[in-house]
């Protein structure tokens, strides 16, 4: 069924670009798309691991813009069968379902759509609303409304691969610490033994402060190249304004205008406090 459109080789495209296996078969659920995985199962055999298939909870069915708008105008109250017989599958509870309907706009400004709206006497936009509420807060289904097909192939390419990804990001839940992150700035930075790579991180410890850009820690990481040169940069200040506004003036160039600006005497005075204050409770924010 869901190669009954012309327009459907652009996801058939989509769909082929993916590092996955992709196969046609009957669904239980007609111009529907589900998903298997292959799991290494225990116990393991002389040659390898066994692998079984497992089927994900996720369905993603593909609605005719005519099938959808017909439902819509058969809805006299709240029933989610009315909307899509999907209540009385086998396994619903267990599944997660989402609605994809391609061209609506488009198919809502043909002449077959005008007649239907003067015979009910109906706002379309009132029953579009009433079917979202029945289908979303009733049936916990999901409804995702594109213009073309090349939109469906990008959303069946955007689920398969956070599909694939599920099982790595339950791995990092059950860590101690699963808040952290993956990418460049969960990476750390490494410090050779020569001491390369100190400036780096010496420039991140400043970025972790709020509302403090990348330019505004390079700025300053270049004028005190590490935490040492700074707290003997404050030794030498003379009174304790003059070392709260030590590093206010140093320029940050913006990548955006081109024009230089400065620091600004609140983020240096949140640095120095934090470099010499004793006192772990300190509030450093003041907006906070």
């Amino acid at each position: 069924g869901l190669l009954k459109d012309p327009g459907s080789d652009a996801w058939v495209k989509v769909l082929s670009s993916l590092d996955c296996k992709y196969s046609f078969e009957p669904q239980v659920i007609p111009c529907s798309i589900t998903w298997r995985r292959n799991v290494p199962s225990t116990p393991s055999t002389p040659d390898g691991p066994m692998v079984k298939t497992e089927e994900e909870k996720e369905v993603l069915v593909l609605v005719e813009p005519e099938d959808f708008l017909k439902r819509l105008f058969s809805l006299t109250q709240p029933d989610l069968n009315q909307v899509l017989p999907l209540a009385g599958l086998e396994g619903s509870s267990t599944k997660t379902y989402s609605l994809a309907v391609v061209g609506l706009d488009a198919y809502r400004r043909y002449p077959v759509f005008v007649p239907l709206v003067d015979v009910l006497r109906v706002s379309p936009r009132s029953l579009l609303l009433q079917a979202l509420v029945v289908l979303q807060l009733w049936g916990n289904t999901k409804v995702l409304f594109l213009d073309t097909w090349q939109e469906f192939g990008q959303h069946v390419s955007a689920l398969t691969k956070a599909i694939a990804k599920r099982p790595y990001k339950r791995q990092l839940e059950s860590q101690e610490l699963p808040f952290c992150t993956a990418g460049a700035w969960a990476s750390g930075v490494r410090v050779e033994k020569d001491g390369t790579g100190l400036w780096q991180v010496w420039k991140r410890q400043i970025q972790q402060f709020n509302r403090v850009s990348p330019a505004t820690a390079a700025a300053i990481a270049e004028a005190y190249p590490s935490p040492s040169l700074l707290l003997q940069a404050y030794e030498e200040c003379g009174t304790e304004d003059e070392k709260r506004l030590l590093l206010s003036n140093i320029p940050v160039k913006s990548d955006v205008s081109g024009k230089d600006r400065r620091v600004g005497p609140d983020l240096s005075r949140r640095i120095y406090l934090f470099m010499v204050s004793t006192n772990p409770d300190l509030v450093l924010d003041l907006s906070t």
